[in-house]
């Protein structure tokens, strides 16, 4: 049974990694299940064993991929710790240095670029309106408890100031992704990440 159990984990990995390259190749409207079993060699039936649809098999993805920053996060956001600023910090680097270095997670953030790169909101799933949201709303919370530990200014606006990270970050990588022999995204990302906090030190101030 352990075997079994063993087996099974891998096949799901095996799904999961395959799905990643085509899903950040092709979008995941222009790829199907059955282009995803023919890469990692299995039937639909075994997708479908682990995975009730394409946007099921897209949050194990996130889940599995995105781990580490979601820890990170998460931490930024507690009310417990002592360094919230540093812990973002933390994880606008992990992405960063991730995004050059690691191909399973350069894949999951090209996978997530193409998924939004719209102009309407009319055109996005609905799914990706709501992960937008979601990590909207974490970078919101992020940057309030930064506000309270005194890390960041009380008139910071913190909607505004999450926007900005985002737009920031995204650039860099877009540009790097485009050209990544312009400019190592790993060994400059404590420069890039001193101007992002620079940002929010200075500027994104609530009006009135």
């Amino acid at each position: 049974m352990r075997r079994t159990k063993e087996e099974a984990e891998a096949t799901r990995l095996c799904i999961m990694k395959k799905a990643l390259a085509l899903f950040a190749e092709k979008g995941i409207a222009a790829t199907s299940l059955s282009d995803i079993a023919q890469s990692a060699g299995v039937t639909r039936g075994a997708i479908y064993w682990h995975f009730k649809n394409k946007w099921d098999l897209f949050d194990g993805l996130w889940e599995h991929y995105a781990s580490p920053l979601t820890k990170l996060g998460d931490a930024s956001e507690s009310e417990g710790e002592a360094d919230p600023l540093g812990k973002f910090v933390e994880l606008m680097r992990l992405l960063l240095v991730s995004a050059e270095q690691d191909e399973d997670m350069r894949r999951l953030i090209t996978l997530y670029m193409r998924e939004t790169a719209v102009l309407s909101n009319d055109e996005l799933p609905v799914h990706m309106q709501e992960l937008e949201l979601e990590l909207h709303t974490r970078r919101v919370r992020a940057l309030e408890n930064a506000v309270r530990k005194g890390q960041l200014p009380r008139d910071l606006d913190v909607e505004a100031g999450s926007l900005l990270v985002k737009v920031m970050v995204d650039g860099l990588i877009i540009r790097w992704l485009r050209n990544p022999n312009c400019f190592s995204l790993s060994e400059r990302a404590g420069q890039f990440i001193e101007s992002i906090i620079a940002v929010l030190q200075h500027g994104a101030r609530k009006r009135g």
